[in-house]
């Protein structure tokens, strides 16, 4: 498949003016659109000296959460679980201290109650199992279901775990078995295998801190400077379905490509009837944990209709950004799949986003509306 010039030339021009101003390092941008690949740029290095390259995999954050909803609407499709069953039905143990009528939609649109972590070591986050007794024990902060307060880190085993136990596989196989094995995918992983870590890069962190603080997280260290913990070979080759995705742009544009239209060489991952379910409107307000507004469907986040966001204004575009500036999203409507990472985190107020600035240039090269 060959790129669209004149997408490619307004793209990497505008890479280029991101790098000169010193606001990005590395950025991937890849996009489909009719089932073609019409942009699939790399710019710029890892840490100022070795040029990033196409098929280098970036710790994707919240990203992760996208691809992991994904792999439970595969399930659904499949019968092997349903949104509205408790999770009690797959993870008995998890019923304590209120938890019993938790149900998997709750889980999804981050309704639950359970936004935050259990104090834990970097050591202990890579323990799958230790954290999902943290969990099975936890008591709900609010009453499930009543407030909306994403979970931004404790999502990933929160889901993770019914995904294992109703389908008997762990995500990071889940993941592979039936999302990257049916598109050819190789640079695409929830807990990357050891001898691919030479393909990993490495993040930077511009010291703008975000929202979350030690409650969210549950390790000091992702607080403190986030880079560093993404960098840990440990946290990368472990599994945690909120946060720690490996991946190029190509391969998560490919993937979101496979959501929409034919699909992508004649694989479709979803069904029209699954993917308008995963895109309606859950939820439309002030999230206790952002304390912004936060539009979600049953695993992925929407654009809020008033909002300038790299997602466009329009209802039906579906996908999820990730700690930093990186974002990943499928437009139905107008057959058209999107992904941008980054090796630097970028939390800053004073420019524009990289990820709005190209994805608004590639909609308006290809005519696709904002609103």
């Amino acid at each position: 498949m060959t790129p669209n010039a004149s997408v490619q030339a307004r793209v990497l021009q505008i890479l280029n003016e991101y790098k000169v101003q010193g606001i990005e390092e590395g950025v991937q941008v890849a996009a489909y659109h009719q089932g073609k690949l019409i942009l699939d740029i790399v710019s710029g290095t890892i840490t100022g000296i070795n040029a990033l390259r196409p098929d280098d995999m970036i710790y994707s954050w919240s990203m992760t959460k996208g691809i992991t909803a994904l792999a439970v609407h595969i399930a659904v499709q499949k019968h092997l679980l349903a949104y509205d069953d408790l999770v009690v039905r797959y993870w008995p143990e998890f019923g304590a201290n209120g938890k019993a009528h938790i149900t998997v939609r709750q889980l999804l649109i981050h309704t639950a109650g359970l936004p935050n972590m259990p104090r834990v070591t970097v050591a202990e986050m890579c323990d799958w199992d230790l954290m999902c007794r943290h969990f099975a024990a936890m008591t709900p902060m609010t009453h499930p279901g009543e407030v909306p307060a994403y979970h931004a880190i404790s999502y990933g085993w929160l889901v993770g775990e019914v995904l294992r136990r109703a389908t008997g596989k762990t995500v990071t196989q889940f993941v592979q078995d039936e999302i990257c094995a049916p598109l050819g995918i190789t640079n695409l992983h929830i807990g990357v295998p050891q001898k691919r870590i030479i393909d990993c890069a490495r993040l930077t962190f511009d010291g703008v801190y975000g929202s979350l603080n030690v409650d969210h997280c549950g390790s000091p260290d992702m607080v403190e400077n986030p880079a560093l913990f993404a960098n840990q070979a440990i946290v990368q080759m472990a599994c945690m379905p909120s946060i720690n995705m490996m991946t190029s742009a190509r391969a998560l544009a490919m993937v979101y490509a496979a959501l929409v239209g034919h699909g992508v060489n004649g694989v479709r991952l979803l069904n029209e009837r699954t993917v308008d379910h995963a895109r309606m409107v859950q939820r439309y307000a002030i999230d206790a944990t952002s304390q912004g507004v936060m539009v979600m469907g049953l695993g992925f986040q929407l654009p809020a209709y008033d909002t300038v966001s790299a997602m466009a204004q329009r209802r039906g575009v579906f996908g999820h950004g990730g700690w930093g500036g990186s974002i990943s999203f499928a437009d139905p409507e107008n057959d058209f799949a999107f992904a941008l990472t980054k090796t630097r985190m970028v939390n800053s107020d004073d420019t524009v986003p990289v990820s709005i600035a190209v994805a608004h240039a590639v909609r308006a090269e290809l005519g696709i509306p904002e609103a």
